[in-house]
């Protein structure tokens, strides 16, 4: 078995969030539909790619350049632009699952659609706030449909329902809610390889990554992967994902269930020691102290291994 498809299967049996992706011969222009069944957060991070999300269901949130935006089911937004900071959250104040498609595209693609209005490429368009278009959420659940089940001329399918979306959000996108600004040109990790590295570092165990194994996933060197991604997150790939895993052993201790020797194989550690060293240089408490710390905020209490709630003095 290969290892894209054992990361398929395992994402699925876990219930963790789940991406189907489609990208044009030339790499400019993307289409990505995703499930979350929890709050899934994608901490501030760059591309150099424009990228529309339409919420199909649940609610999305994105952040960048103070303003926070939130679309529910139907409504779309720019959820980022080339060259500044966001951040996004799905299945925001929710539960159930929530459901997105996107389309990333290069800016190149905006260009030929829209042309470049200075004429010299030395400025680009910023889209904020939301719209909601009965043309682009019936096209976004058509590429859902494209992705799950690929049938002839798939290609040409999914590149003429992108297209449809992109044109219909240029033309009804409010002019109030676009501010023109210097372009941003330096290269970043692709969204799609960010998206794919994120949820195979939420897969993967701690004795099992590699950052060999992520390229070999994602097809590239590790030299490109980590320059990229570094000008992306402001992070190497090792504390981000030591991050991200040690945050998944903070949820887990929340819940008060699971002894802490559990969660720390649970993460893939070797040994209950290496989880607490990890786990205290990260946050500057020991699981036990985040534990309790976090039980008495929360009006908990453990006394002889059982679970009392009492009211706090």
């Amino acid at each position: 078995m290969g290892l894209e498809e054992l990361l398929t299967q395992s994402v699925a049996a876990e219930g963790q969030p789940r991406s189907l992706f489609w990208s044009r011969a030339d790499g400019r222009l993307h289409a990505q539909y995703y499930r979350a069944g929890a709050l899934v957060t994608f901490d501030p991070h760059i591309h150099a790619e424009y990228n529309i999300v339409i919420s199909l269901d649940g609610a999305v949130e994105t952040t960048q350049m103070g303003a926070t935006e939130i679309v529910s089911s139907g409504e779309a937004m720019m959820g980022s632009h080339p060259g500044v900071l966001h951040s996004s959250r799905y299945l925001v104040g929710g539960t159930g699952s929530c459901e997105a498609v996107s389309l990333t595209f290069a800016p190149e693609v905006l260009q030929e659609l829209a042309g470049d209005r200075d004429g010299t490429g030395r400025l680009q368009d910023l889209y904020f706030g939301r719209i909601q278009s009965s043309v682009i959420a019936a096209a976004a659940r058509e590429i859902v449909g494209e992705l799950q089940r690929p049938e002839l001329a798939h290609d040409a399918v999914m590149e003429a329902l992108a297209t449809r979306i992109l044109v219909d959000a240029l033309r009804k996108w409010p002019r109030r809610g676009v501010e023109r600004v210097e372009a941003d040109r330096s290269p970043r990790l692709p969204r799609r390889d960010y998206v794919r590295a994120c949820e195979f570092m939420r897969w993967c165990k701690k004795d099992a990554f590699r950052l060999e194994r992520l390229c070999r996933y994602l097809g590239t060197s590790e030299e490109r992967f980590t320059r990229l991604f570094r000008a992306t997150t402001s992070s190497s790939p090792a504390s981000f994902y030591n991050a991200m895993l040690l945050e998944q052993g903070r949820e887990l201790l929340r819940d008060g269930q699971t002894s802490i020797k559990e969660v720390g194989y649970e993460l893939g550690f070797k040994t209950p020691s290496h989880f607490v060293v990890a786990f205290r240089r990260q946050y500057g408490l020991t699981p036990l102290e985040y534990r309790t710390t976090h039980l008495e905020a929360a009006g908990v209490s453990e006394i002889d291994g059982s679970r009392t709630r009492f009211p706090l003095a």
